[in-house]
């Protein structure tokens, strides 16, 4: 009695399961796979900058990086492990509209106040426009962008809450559209 330990791998397996939209049978290919590109089973932010990098060889993915990883990582170390990997995949694959656009909040929250000013967004969208504007041949002016996103929403206070990036997203304007390449519906 009391010889059956249990590990920090059923405990994952079992926080993997709750917060997935997956299929076991899915999920454990992609743990392979997983394990085969990252043989040390964690994503460094190196590592990612690397991968994004390969898929946008004309742009800059450093800046862009940053704030992927750090919203992937949820747990707050120097590395994503399979399981904050496959909690964001899910999310913003099957995820709620609602799971879907705190995700993105996040992403543009770049100091996690909770809040995200216009100087936070012009910055993760000048992230993103450096490295993908050259591979999709598009030219955008990240604080044009922002300026129509604060317009839209009335806000002169410089800071969106959630709330605020929430009724963007309702009322599916292009402003929000400029923001996120995910299905929130």
């Amino acid at each position: 009695m009391g010889n059956i330990r249990s590990t920090p791998t059923s405990s994952k397996n079992e926080d993997i399961e709750k917060f997935s939209h997956f299929s076991p049978e899915d999920i454990e290919t992609w743990s392979a796979s997983f394990k085969l590109t990252f043989p040390s089973r964690k994503i460094t932010l190196a590592n990612l900058e690397k991968q994004l990098q390969e898929f946008f060889p004309f742009g800059n993915s450093q800046n862009f990086s940053k704030l992927i990883f750090k919203t992937i990582n949820i747990s707050g170390t120097d590395s994503i492990d399979f399981h904050e990997l496959l909690i964001a995949f899910s999310i913003l694959t099957k995820g709620s509209s609602f799971e879907k656009l705190r995700w993105i909040f996040r992403f543009y929250d770049c100091d996690n106040d909770g809040v995200v000013s216009k100087s936070e967004m012009v910055y993760a969208c000048q992230a993103l426009f450096d490295m993908v504007g050259a591979t999709l041949h598009f030219n955008l002016d990240a604080k044009e962008v922002v300026e129509n996103v604060f317009v839209e929403v009335e806000n002169l206070s410089g800071f969106l809450t959630f709330e605020d990036f929430r009724s963007l997203a309702l009322k599916k304007s292009k402003a929000f559209q400029m923001l996120s390449n995910f299905n929130v519906e």
